[in-house]
């Protein structure tokens, strides 16, 4: 007679940690009020830290995203896309010839507002954000370009990977700054991504 099959023994499952997690939503603009607020605030409540970037709206209408700013931590848009966010969501728009910085510097103060940290990609200028009441703004470093693609998405993951690390908003710019810059050194989006060492030296 056949002996019965023994249950197999599950593998021991890791202990929780208390680590923060991080979830960095990066869709098209148009898809924003079709179901990324869902995606945002899955896992609220359970020590995530959201990272949004929207990319571009070309037909500039950002559905959804008054919904979906206050239930994101960092908002990531380049300069262009910045302004256009912060006309849709406050409804504002613009009256002739506008003072292209002091214009920058109020969107960021009104995506502020709407519940988010907002941390803008400026490319050669480097990068912008309000936190607390005030400008956060570190300088681009210099670089000899061959290709641009990709350098936001450095950038971003430099971010992210600065601020799990516990450090300062201004420092984790720095070295989201640098992570940009540094991609750029060769062609393609990752063969010139720094590590973490050539991002913080």
């Amino acid at each position: 007679m056949p002996r019965p099959a023994r249950p197999r023994r599950r593998a021991a499952r890791p202990a929780r940690t208390r680590r923060a997690r991080a979830r960095l939503v990066v869709l098209p603009a148009a898809a924003a009020g079709g179901g990324a607020g869902r995606a945002v605030r899955h896992g609220q409540g359970r020590r995530r830290l959201h990272l949004l970037d929207t990319n571009d709206d070309p037909a500039g209408r950002w559905a959804g995203l008054a919904e979906v700013l206050p239930v994101t931590d960092v908002l990531l848009p380049n300069e262009n896309e910045a302004l256009a966010i912060a006309r849709a969501v406050s409804g504002a728009g613009t009256d002739g010839e506008v003072d292209q910085g002091a214009e920058l510097e109020r969107a960021v103060k009104e995506l502020a507002a709407r519940g988010t940290l907002p941390v803008v990609k400026r490319g050669e200028r480097g990068a912008l954000a309000f936190a607390d009441g005030e400008f956060v703004e570190v300088p681009a470093r210099p670089a000899t370009v061959v290709d641009a693609v990709g350098a936001g998405d450095s950038f971003n993951a430099g971010l992210l990977a600065a601020l799990l690390r516990g450090l300062p908003l201004s420092r984790s710019m720095s070295v989201a700054v640098t992570c940009g810059t540094l991609s750029t050194r060769a062609a393609g989006g990752t063969a010139a991504q720094p590590t973490w060492e050539e991002a913080t030296s």
